[in-house]
């Protein structure tokens, strides 16, 4: 079983094994103190990029990996893990998980303390909804 989220340590590895190169700072220009960033160009001509935080041992969140995968790697889960752990490239294209929608703090607060919405619930509501759902709460609606 693989975790539901990786390290940026795991991202590395994934990065190395996919065939990503690093951007050296002078070439992307601005300093680089904070993520290191990764670019691939793929058979069709895109040009993917990707940065990641230095801090290899912190696990990165689940929404936002779901983000990363879709926008960024443009791999499923089962390919990243696949790729990290037989360090073989991905096969492109491949079909993208959608990113889970991650609703603000406050809005969960009120979504499950005042309007008693189940977790299942909250996850079919867009950010948007969520916030209106909100909003509405509170004029009484």
């Amino acid at each position: 079983m693989t975790p539901a989220s990786p390290t940026w340590a795991d991202s590395k590895r994934f990065l190395a094994a996919d065939g990503w190169r690093e951007i050296p700072g002078n070439e992307r220009g601005g300093s680089r103190q904070r993520h290191v960033f990764y670019e691939k160009v793929l058979d069709d001509g895109r040009v993917l990029g990707t940065s990641v935080s230095h801090t290899d041992d912190k696990t990165i969140s689940a929404g936002r990996f779901g983000g990363i995968l879709g926008t960024q790697l443009e791999v499923s889960r089962h390919d990243f893990w696949g790729c990290v752990r037989t360090q073989t490239p991905v096969d492109r294209p491949v079909t993208v998980e959608p990113a889970p929608v991650e609703h603000d703090l406050w809005v969960v607060q009120v979504l499950v303390g005042e309007l008693h919405l189940t977790p299942e619930q909250i996850s079919e509501l867009s950010a948007e909804e969520a916030v209106e759902r909100v909003h509405k709460h509170w004029q009484g609606g």
